[in-house]
């Protein structure tokens, strides 16, 4: 069983991911079209941050923070290398499972 300081970081952690995202669903209605998968890349990395301060995830975590962190700046560059980082990024999520 986790320390409640864990437990409590972690709550606090995915709160303010969930808050993110719901604020994000109302701002993505007035914002430009890329704006929602970056978003959504950013609500990852944001659960990506909080899992080893509660002592959870997997062992490649830098690893994939570095990935969505690179996915995020593709989606600057253009549609094809947006499409190619994210299909990389799931392909090294599925190999984690």
């Amino acid at each position: 069983m986790k320390p409640t300081a864990d437990i409590e970081g972690l709550e606090r952690a995915l709160l303010e991911v969930v808050g993110y995202a719901v604020a994000s669903a109302r701002t993505l209605l007035d914002e430009t079209r890329t704006y929602g998968p970056l978003r959504l890349l950013e609500s990852a990395a944001r659960t990506v941050d909080a899992m080893p301060n509660a002592g959870i995830g997997p062992a490649e975590i830098a690893e994939l923070k570095t990935e969505i962190e690179a996915s995020i700046g593709a989606l600057f560059e253009d549609e094809a290398s947006f499409r190619a980082s994210v299909d990389g990024l799931i392909d090294s999520l599925l190999e984690l499972d």
